[in-house]
């Protein structure tokens, strides 16, 4: 009921209530004043419960509303009389949940805000970070557009190519290709717009002029504002060194592959990993049989506790050289000598060996042939020399027997027959030391000495020949690591070779000295010389300009010098004489 309708209906029953009282009492005859006093004692209680029906609403609706402050507008107001004041709570109601609303709404915008600061500086901190990365990147960075307009780059892209920012920010980035490659850029730039990545080699110019090999990987940074990133690397020393490397391979490979020595390379557990066309051929394997192979399968039975051995001395000592002899597939023998070389990682650990094999089997029949025409003519030699010492011995002797009444004379000729038997014996221990067959021991060797026992051993039949031979031998000369049997073979070829140039004699000059890190000894005779052809090929084997040689003389004796890392050549002018040179590396 509405507030009005109470405060009229109040007033009608309280009108009527004093009306009919009012005439109770008149009808009554009761004293007017006590009638006065009645009906205002009624009139206020009338009036005061009418108040309290009429204002009861707005009593409780004023109690809400302070409890609501009180609970911070959580309790809504509950009147359930029909009238104005609970129209007024009803809006006080809606308001108050919009209020709410509001409130939570925003207590979520404050939240959001203080969420949204804190993202704002993690953002930022991550966009200085990535601007960092940016800027000092190893690699240069461009972003560009879809049109190829540059939005930014960095320092490096800067250094690379010699230009500055400003200046570089003006060129398309397509411009900074040089001409030729520009077609196969705007193909993997169109590749890039449609995979969203790419990566490709290229060619850029700097400020300079300099051409320059790159590298490209392209991605598409923001596919709405057409925006892509590429990271360029200058990859021209990259390219240069692969170049070389390459060059350098393909230089190792054709030496290994035509070579003519046998070239392997094998594992740690000694298994062949790569062999040389010139193994192929000379073993009868395929290939194919041969990778995978155990090295010690190619040994000789002979040769299997020495290579074990050598195996030691590789490990301790990186390098080996010995002989050894390898079997075919076939089962024949070949007489070689094998350089070793280890292979050690970074912290020395063996991984594998490479080694040069040379066949020496044919070399080896040529010196033994060379050793016998030596030793025929030595002997032939010595024995004219027996004889004539003999001869001399038999002379005295008879002399002795003639004198033999003089005391004197007989003691003089017995010492002398005693003296020639000395130098028979000393000549014959000569030849029989110089013909024992080498060990193929290398040890450090006086070359001095060793020249000087070669020079006793030939200078009295080079004597008879009218050549003589002088000796320049200098002193303090550094010790040389060689095979002094092989060494020796080769100077009596040598002076040998010398002796026969002059047949009328003549004057051979046998001197040594040093050269950088080598000792170098010279044989140089007076005869008639070395024509210019004949020249170019005295180290053939088999040629001869000897009616009776055989032409494996000097070729033995290259081989010699060589296997002990040395060098024989010769020096000749028609007319002028002849000298060889040896040089052996110095201790």
């Amino acid at each position: 009921m509405k507030i009005a309708h109470k405060i009229l209906i109040a007033i009608l029953v309280t009108g009527l209530l004093l009306g009919g009282i009012g005439l109770l009492f008149q009808s009554l005859s009761i004293s007017p004043y006590i009638t006065f006093c009645v009906l205002l004692v009624f009139t206020l209680g009338i009036g005061y419960l009418s108040t309290i029906w009429v204002a009861a609403p707005v009593t409780r609706f004023v109690h809400e509303i302070q409890t609501q402050h009180q609970e911070f507008y959580e309790a809504l107001i509950d009147i359930s009389d029909d009238n104005e004041i609970m129209q007024l709570s009803r809006l006080n109601n809606a308001l108050l949940d919009s209020l709410k609303d509001t409130k939570k709404k925003l207590e979520t915008l404050l939240e959001e805000n203080a969420a949204h600061t804190i993202h704002e500086k993690d953002i930022k901190k991550q966009e200085e970070h990535f601007r960092r990365l940016f800027e000092y990147a190893n690699d240069a960075v461009f972003i560009y557009d879809f049109e190829g307009k540059l939005l930014d780059v960095n320092k490096k892209a800067c250094q690379m190519l010699k230009y500055t920012r400003k200046e570089l920010m003006e060129i398309p980035f397509l411009d900074l290709q040089i001409e030729e490659e520009v077609s196969k850029s705007k193909a993997g730039f169109q590749t890039s717009q449609k995979t969203g990545s790419l990566r490709y080699e290229s060619f850029m110019q700097t400020k300079e002029g300099e051409r320059i090999i790159i590298e490209v990987s392209s991605s598409i940074v923001d596919l709405k504002k057409g925006i892509m990133q590429s990271v360029v690397t200058n990859i021209t020393e990259r390219k240069e060194m692969e170049k070389s490397l390459k060059d350098s391979e393909e230089k190792f490979r054709t030496f290994m592959e035509t070579a003519n020595d046998m070239m392997f390379i094998s594992n740690e557990q000694g298994v062949l990993t790569y062999v040389n066309s010139a193994m192929v051929r000379a073993l009868g394997f395929s290939r194919k049989e041969l990778l995978g192979m155990p090295f010690h399968d190619l040994l000789a039975n002979e040769s299997l506790s020495v290579s074990k051995q050598r195996r030691e001395q590789l490990l301790s000592g990186g390098e080996d050289f010995h002989e050894l002899i390898w079997e075919s597939k076939t089962r024949k023998k070949i007489i070689g000598e094998m350089k070793a070389t280890g292979i050690f990682d970074d912290e020395g650990h063996f991984k594998g060996m490479r080694g040069v094999f040379r066949d020496m089997t044919e070399r080896k029949k040529i010196e033994a042939s060379q050793r016998l025409t030596q030793l025929g003519r030595l002997a032939a030699d010595i024995a004219h020399e027996v004889k004539n010492q003999l001869m001399l011995v038999s002379t005295r002797a008879q002399i002795a027997l003639i004198h033999l009444q003089e005391a004197k004379e007989v003691e003089t000729d017995i010492q002398t027959i005693i003296d020639q038997c000395k130098r028979i014996n000393d000549v014959v221990k000569r030849l029989l030391q110089f013909s024992r067959p080498s060990k193929g021991d290398f040890q450090e060797v006086d070359l001095n000495n060793s020249l000087q026992f070669v020079i006793d051993l030939v200078e009295k039949q080079f004597f008879q020949g009218k050549v003589e031979i002088l000796k320049k031998l200098a002193p303090s000369l550094p010790t040389v690591n060689i095979d002094e049997k092989q060494m020796q073979e080769v100077f009596v070829n040598l002076l040998q070779n010398a002796y026969e140039a002059m047949p009328e004699g003549g004057l051979i000059t046998v001197s040594t000295s040093t050269r950088d890190d080598f000792v170098q000894i010279d044989f140089k005779d007076t005869g008639a010389g070395i024509s210019e052809n004949d020249m170019a090929r005295i180290f053939d084997p088999f040629f001869t300009t000897k009616e009776n040689g055989t032409g494996l003389g000097l070729s033995a004796c290259f081989g010699i010098v060589q296997a002990h890392q040395g060098n024989l050549h010769y020096e000749s002018e028609p007319g002028n004489g002849t000298t060889a040179t040896i040089l052996l590396p110095a201790q």
